[in-house]
């Protein structure tokens, strides 16, 4: 049987790997290629991958891209990553040349050794594009601009997780072949909701503690509402990241007497107690490139507020199945209308879970990337 090599440049279980995991499985089930995972170290993600015998190759995995601070200390990073992604190619070469590869799958647009090596081994490469590298967290590559654009332009097919990086990535690339598929979740039935009698309404924010994240934009709506005599709320902010930023926001806290109102859980390999403990999910993120956590959101029936950028006016009908805000004034009046209806919360939540159900599984995703690896394969 003919293998996928799935590159991942990480081994935790955020979002793109969690997408990742549920793709491999259902590749494992279709019984049409065995997936073989390749992840910097072991960890969370491996454990899930032995627990479902899905094989994996442990390398270091360098991204290609960094965050653009000031140019000495780019330039000197630039150098030493140029030389680690040579040695980590070198070593996957030697390890797959003799395997019967169908395609190698690069898991995020940060990473370039599924571009390189595809060529080395002479087999397809499938690229998932699965964020805004430049827009939400100032990447630059390494690379000179027209290495990356032929290789992004080479690539056998660009999947792009939303309309907006598809959009993205046409007007970029206009030579590369793109083709959309949403990511999708694993439908749950267990969604009681543990806080249904809680006077309280409880927001819940899961994502990468980092400016982008506009974290700040919703501790300053909860001081607003605050202002206003609004105090029947409470956030919980579920992610690590950075260190400065969440040193920063935890200040803001203190400084304005939040504490009662909003606290930090750090990273969590179990969220589902949180979505069951919640009234409503926020995504505040500029440049999202889809939001898998948006779709747990609505799965558990609750009601989303969402930025209006990126890929969430995708999946957040506005006024349906939550709201979608411009700026903080916005988003502290889409919280204080769900702090006062409890009946609009739960109309909502369940046009949310609705949709997703039908729109963004684990089931259909795995379905269409099935079908586009055929059609690659075919010609």
């Amino acid at each position: 049987m003919k293998k996928i090599i799935y590159i991942s440049h990480y081994d935790n279980m955020y979002g793109a790997n969690r997408a990742l995991l549920e793709l491999m499985k259902g590749v494992k089930a279709s019984g049409l290629y065995e997936p073989v995972a390749v992840l910097p170290a072991e960890g969370e993600f491996t454990d899930v991958l032995k627990s479902q015998c899905i094989s994996y190759i442990i390398c270091g995995i360098t991204p290609w891209a960094a965050i653009y601070r000031e140019p000495i200390s780019f330039n000197l990073k630039r150098k030493k990553r140029l030389a680690a992604i040579d040695n980590e190619i070198g070593f996957l070469y030697e390890r797959l040349k003799d395997e019967d590869i169908a395609f190698i799958h690069s898991n995020s647009s940060i990473i370039g050794h599924g571009a390189i090596l595809s060529e080395r081994l002479g087999c397809r490469h499938i690229w998932h594009i699965r964020e805004f590298a430049r827009e939400h967290y100032g990447m630059v590559f390494f690379y000179p601009e027209e290495w990356v654009e032929r290789y992004f332009t080479a690539a056998d097919r660009l999947v792009a997780i939303s309309d907006a990086v598809k959009d993205n990535y046409e007007r970029s690339y206009p030579e590369a072949k793109v083709t959309r598929i949403y990511d999708g979740i694993k439908p749950v039935d267990d969604i009681g909701n543990s806080n249904a009698e809680n006077a309280v309404t409880e927001f819940l924010y899961t994502a990468y503690i980092f400016p982008a994240k506009r974290q700040m934009d919703v501790l300053l709506a909860a001081k607003m509402l605050l202002k206003k005599g609004v105090r029947d709320f409470h956030i919980t902010f579920a992610g690590d990241g950075d260190k400065a930023y969440l040193k920063k926001l935890k200040a803001f806290v203190k400084r304005n007497s939040l504490e009662s109102f909003a606290d930090f859980a750090g990273f969590v390999s179990d969220i589902k107690p949180y979505l069951k403990k919640a009234d409503t999910g926020i995504i505040a993120s500029e440049y999202e490139g889809f939001g898998l956590v948006t779709c747990e959101y609505m799965q558990y029936a609750l009601p989303v507020i969402g930025r209006r950028s990126g890929a969430t006016p995708e999946i957040i009908e506005d006024g349906i199945s939550g709201f979608l805000y411009d700026d903080i004034n916005g988003l502290a009046e889409a919280m204080e209308k769900l702090i006062r209806d409890k009946d609009l919360r739960s109309a909502l939540g369940e046009s949310g879970r609705t949709r997703v159900l039908k729109e963004f599984t684990d089931e259909r995703n795995v379905t269409e990337i099935l079908k586009l690896y055929g059609e690659v394969e075919n010609g």
